[in-house]
């Protein structure tokens, strides 16, 4: 049970884990398997191994007990309902945590921290004890709003909190050998391996995975003489990411085992069981590449400073060069991208203005038949007010005997004369109708007499023409008003 259980493929070193736990299979299993309260069960009673956060899994086994995928779309917080108030982008985010998965959307405008507090809800973390690692846009805090990250809609991240059993071991690695040391990573080996490996091409760097073993006579000359230097600390602080372990007891040894055969095959995990005590501590220097990460070497403890330094340039030099072609590779197709990018958004922009001009174009048209429309309506309102007050005008007198008639001559602005006979009886409405039904309507026209110069329109249109002194015959004017 316990080899199918934990991945341990050497029956001996079940055995041993086993007698280690007095033959209790759940805390032997205990001790490999990570925990959900985020450390170790053997942790608490081993204080003095160094261990790190067991790694999330992004495909956590459906019969462990500890495993869960919670959805939290909508975690019942204040500061989840401000999400469904607020109309914004929204980012989706798979946040992983040991063997738990947790999903999130969240608006573009909230922070970082806005995240922790939506976490600490869902996994019972402080959100000040929290680490959000995963962005891919370099160094973030917890005021950064995520609007300023550029984020796609959707994002992977991982969990770190401060371990325990780590943080021990650092503090007793300085207390043993001084604070001069390299800065060890706190977190899981999974974790590690992300920082190290996974951002951007220019910030990659080297894993060195420090193997520590009390029980080797070497390692106090080791970590004094060698991983104490000033040279050594400075270099692997510069190109390396450093995660330590301790292996000195064999549960430990037994969950490095399990996480090396995860994370880098059998192959490195059986080296690993080659060595023996005395010939610990190891350093290992890990390269990620595309497909698989590499062993590029096992460095033990029996080594002096100027060999340690020339294997860890070494190691730069293979990892230099690959580093540049990633580089390369990540800068053409940056490039692409980019070229793409503009080629589509340059198609956009020209769609945009086509239809822009399309709609403008449509807008002219729209509005010029509106202003067509309108004046076929005015015209016809204009002919049908003409033809009202031409069948309304009275007939022309025909000269009988006795009637005193007004013979008018009327110049129009096109140079044209409009002559009719009327009454002297009539009144001046009459005239202004008939000057109105041959298209002079009284309000755009004033009716003038030649010398002495008169304004007729302004006379009472209920006065005859007799008394406007419009008989026997006038010669009038039409001039426009202005």
């Amino acid at each position: 049970h316990i080899l199918a259980c934990t991945g341990i493929d050497n029956i001996a070193e079940a055995i041993t884990l086993l007698e280690l736990n007095n033959w209790d299979l759940v805390a032997a299993i205990n001790g490999v398997i990570p925990q959900e309260n985020g450390i170790f069960q053997s942790e608490a009673a081993d204080a003095d191994a160094g261990t790190a956060v067991p790694p999330p899994s992004s495909s956590p086994s459906s019969s462990s007990p500890q495993s869960s995928s919670t959805s939290a779309f909508c975690p019942i917080s204040p500061s989840s309902r401000h999400i469904v108030e607020r109309q914004s982008r929204m980012l989706n985010f798979r946040v992983e945590y040991r063997q738990r998965t947790v999903e999130l959307v969240i608006e573009d405008n909230s922070t970082i921290r806005g995240i922790k507090d939506l976490l600490q809800t869902e996994l019972g973390i402080p959100a000040s004890k929290m680490q959000l690692k995963g962005w891919k846009s370099g160094d973030v805090s917890d005021s950064t709003v995520l609007r300023t990250l550029h984020l796609p809609k959707n994002n992977s991240l991982y969990v770190l909190t401060p371990d325990i059993a780590l943080l021990h071991f650092t503090a007793e690695f300085s207390s043993r050998y001084g604070e001069s040391h390299p800065m060890f990573f706190i977190g899981s080996l999974e974790a590690a391996s992300q920082e190290a490996f996974y951002g951007k091409a220019r910030d990659r760097k080297l894993l060195a995975i420090y193997l520590h073993n009390d029980d080797s006579v070497l390692s106090n000359v080791f970590c004094s003489q060698m991983m104490c230097t000033d040279s050594i600390v400075s270099y692997l602080s510069q190109n390396f990411i450093t995660w330590a372990w301790d292996v000195t007891k064999e549960t430990n040894k037994a969950r490095l085992l399990t996480m090396c055969t995860r994370h880098f095959g059998s192959v490195v995990t059986q080296t690993i069981r080659t060595y023996k005590t005395d010939q610990f501590p190891l350093l290992l220097i890990v390269m990620g590449k595309r497909t698989s990460n590499e062993v590029l070497n096992v460095i033990q403890g029996n080594t002096t400073v100027d060999e340690l330094m020339m294997r860890l340039m070494g190691a730069m030099e293979i990892f230099t060069a690959q580093q540049q072609e990633d580089i390369k590779d990540e800068d053409e197709r940056e490039a692409r991208e980019t070229v793409k990018r503009e080629q589509d958004e340059a198609y956009r922009l020209s769609l945009e203005a086509d239809r822009k001009k399309r709609e403008a174009q449509e807008r002219e048209e729209a509005e010029q038949v509106r202003l067509e429309q309108m004046r076929k309506e005015q015209e016809e309102e204009k002919e049908a007010i003409r033809l009202s007050l031409e069948q309304a005008l009275p007939a022309e007198p025909n000269g009988d005997p006795g009637e005193q008639i007004s013979k008018l001559r009327i110049r129009t602005p096109s140079g044209e004369f409009l002559e009719r006979r009327f009454l002297g009886s009539c009144k001046l409405q009459v005239l202004f109708d008939f000057v109105a039904s041959k298209g002079y309507p009284f309000d755009g026209f004033k009716l003038l007499t030649t010398f002495p110069r008169r304004n007729i329109t302004q006379l009472d249109p209920g006065s005859t023409l007799l008394e406007a002194k419009l008989f026997p015959q006038e010669t009038l004017f039409l001039e426009a008003k202005e």
